[in-house]
């Protein structure tokens, strides 16, 4: 009689493999279960996380009555025959502006304060005076900045018939003649929200040959 071929597993093997196979399933349960877990919390995060802050319908208006602000960043000085950058520290506190210019070591090139019937600039050690903050620039560094249309070509609130704006009726292009009868041109390229109002980033002003361009990296009211 032929003699059968023993089966090729053995009960302990069955039991072996099934045991591995329960403790497979048992794994995928539990990576099932911190999937789950990770998903609730994250959506638990999501709920809890503050909405991106929103504009006040009224941020203009807001805007052009703020007499106090403060705000940093970084400058360049473009023209023909050369190009001067510099970090920047500007305020503006009761319609007085306060400007430091520093070097990107921390070097300060120059401070100008504007007091009530003069402006005062300190450059290389020394102190000069001048009842207008721009010829004061000029006169030292060589460069023409229209300081006493600041507080609204920063902020982008100049007003006048040259005025465009984007749909958030932010301003992106703008014209005007400074006291002295030059002609200005600034364009806004970027925006943030600051205190629920629309404040400029990123700005380029020019007139004739020089171009200024500006990144305001902090604002403060």
């Amino acid at each position: 009689m032929p003699v059968l071929p023993e089966p090729s597993f053995k009960v302990g093997d069955f039991t072996k493999n099934q045991s591995n196979m329960e403790s497979k399933e048992l794994h995928l349960t539990q990576f099932h279960l911190i999937l789950l877990m990770f998903f609730l919390f994250i959506s638990g995060c999501a709920q809890k996380i503050s909405p991106i802050d929103s504009e006040n319908p009224q941020w203009k208006n807001q805007l052009k009555e703020q007499t106090n602000w403060h705000a940093r960043g970084k400058l360049a000085f473009i023209s023909p025959q050369e190009r001067q950058s510099a970090n920047f520290n500007w305020q503006l506190s009761n319609d007085k502006q306060h400007l430091i210019l520093t070097s990107f070591i921390g070097t300060r090139l120059l401070e100008l304060t504007e007091h009530k019937d003069y402006s005062e600039l300190s450059y290389d050690g020394k102190i000069y005076k001048d009842d207008n903050s721009s010829a004061l620039i000029k006169r030292l560094s060589g460069f023409t900045l229209p300081m006493s249309q600041a507080p609204y070509w920063l902020t982008g609130t100049v007003v006048n018939d040259t005025n465009e704006y984007d749909d958030q009726q932010r301003l992106i292009a703008t014209t005007w003649v400074d006291p002295q009868g030059q002609v200005w041109h600034a364009k806004y390229q970027t925006y943030k929200l600051y205190e629920k109002m629309w404040l400029p980033s990123r700005m380029t002003l020019s007139h004739q040959n020089l171009t200024v361009k500006l990144q305001l990296n902090e604002w403060q009211f």
